[in-house]
């Protein structure tokens, strides 16, 4: 019990630093990890941590709030879309078995992070093309 007490506090620091820094939805970041180390089921595991992102993020916006960091335009119509999105999301999840909603998350991370890669790339080779050009100058 305490092991599982202490993970879920490191689970909950490490997504919560990489969310606030990132800006990424440390949810995704919980299911993985609680299913990893704290051994629970996919559904569990998603059910969990959309709780946990409750709370934290209220602090991140919270932070970039007082940053004068948010869009409130953007952010209304991402709320809009996210709450009628959840809504589907959670039903649709609820009617797979543990290993087609297990796939499909994992064919998620797969396109996230295969756009993540060429994005990065796409931001380091325009930085030094500009680069480039500032010291031709």
């Amino acid at each position: 019990m305490l092991v599982t007490i202490i993970l879920g506090i490191l689970t909950g620091i490490i997504t919560g630093t990489l969310s606030g820094l990132l800006g990424i939805g440390g949810g995704a970041l919980m299911v993985v990890i609680s299913m990893s180390l704290l051994h629970v089921s996919q559904h569990a595991a998603q059910a969990a941590a959309l709780a946990a992102i409750i709370p934290t993020a209220f602090v991140g916006a919270g932070k970039h709030h007082r940053n004068g960091l948010i869009n409130y335009k953007v952010g209304i119509y991402l709320a809009i879309g996210g709450i009628a999105g959840s809504f589907l999301g959670s039903h649709l999840a609820n009617t797979l078995n543990e290993y087609m909603l297990s796939k499909i998350f994992s064919v998620f991370f797969g396109i996230i992070g295969i756009q993540l890669l060429r994005t990065s790339f796409k931001v380091t080779k325009k930085k030094n093309y500009i680069n480039e050009n500032q010291k031709s100058c």
